[in-house]
């Protein structure tokens, strides 16, 4: 699928651009904001992703800096949120809170969090010197991820990066703010607490292999256990040139008026990565799309 046929709702905008949900509202809501218009509504609503990614394009980024005090001040001291909160010049430690709350892997995590959220100095300030203005976030060089295999060891314990990919998250930090939010019930208490020698952080959470790819399984991350994952599965802008519809939304519009109801339930999903698990994309047999076009054939 091309930018110009994505479409993504406002989830997908804040995960993406690295906004948040009030500023897409009221960037729509306005008419001389110059953000685009709403291109489908299915109960939400969805712009085109081109029309969107160059709106962000245009708006230059605004480019940060913090007293040289902080700079020269020793880098590995621990600061409290609302220290934190100064430093960074907000009123209220509320807006590190929405940065979490709004903007999954924007905010550095903390470094302690054993009595309360510390971050040491440096990891502020490399944070401000590195932090994307307005623009699209991925304007920073993203970490590798590792592969990853649901079919390892079952018993093997992963540490959060290993997790953060099985579980479909673009990068550790995304899946360490969900978890930290509790947007991750699937996910069930690590199966072990690992501490290093010599480190002074808290404990490594630590999760059985089996643990996570249950957890997948039940996000429809990875297709149930019982799924021929070799399956032919095609979505809906395959599925719609098969059944003869002129295009992937129109088919979702009769999909959703039930007037396909043979399709009701999916065979498995396509989950999209960097939008926290939601929304997952629909897909089909491609054996029961053909059986059901052929019914809908009239016959010679």
């Amino acid at each position: 699928m091309s930018s110009a046929d994505r479409l993504v709702d406002t989830a997908q905008i804040v995960s993406e651009f690295g906004t948040s949900k009030s500023r897409v509202s009221e960037w729509s809501n306005n008419p001389d904001s110059g953000f685009p218009e709403v291109a489908r509504w299915d109960g939400k609503r969805f712009w085109r992703y081109d029309e969107v990614a160059a709106f962000f394009a245009r708006r230059a980024p605004k480019k940060r800096a913090l007293p040289a005090a902080v700079l020269d001040a020793d880098q590995d001291e621990l600061l409290t949120k609302r220290e934190v909160a100064q430093i960074l010049g907000y009123t209220r430690t509320s807006t590190i809170d929405a940065y979490f709350r709004d903007r999954p892997g924007y905010f550095p995590e903390p470094d302690e969090d054993a009595d309360g959220q510390k971050w040491r100095r440096g990891t502020i300030v490399t944070w401000v010197a590195n932090r994307p203005g307005k623009g699209r976030r991925s304007s920073a060089p993203a970490a590798v991820r590792p592969a990853v295999s649901a079919d390892g060891d079952p018993e093997e314990l992963l540490g959060t990066a290993a997790v953060a990919v099985l579980l479909g998250y673009s990068s550790t930090a995304s899946f360490s703010s969900a978890l930290y939010q509790g947007r991750i019930p699937e996910l069930p208490e690590p199966d072990s607490l690992k501490k290093e020698e010599g480190s002074r952080g808290p404990a490594r959470k630590m999760w059985r292999r089996a643990t996570v790819v249950a957890a997948a399984r039940t996000r429809g991350v990875l297709p149930p256990a019982d799924q021929d994952e070799n399956a032919d599965l095609v979505g809906a802008a395959e599925a719609a040139q098969i059944l003869g519809y002129s295009s992937a939304d129109n088919f979702i519009s009769a999909l959703g008026h039930g007037l396909l109801p043979d399709l009701d339930q999916p065979d498995g999903f396509e989950y999209r990565h960097g939008s926290a698990g939601r929304p997952r994309q629909q897909r089909w047999k491609r054996s029961r799309i053909e059986a059901l076009a052929a019914r809908r054939s009239p016959r010679s």
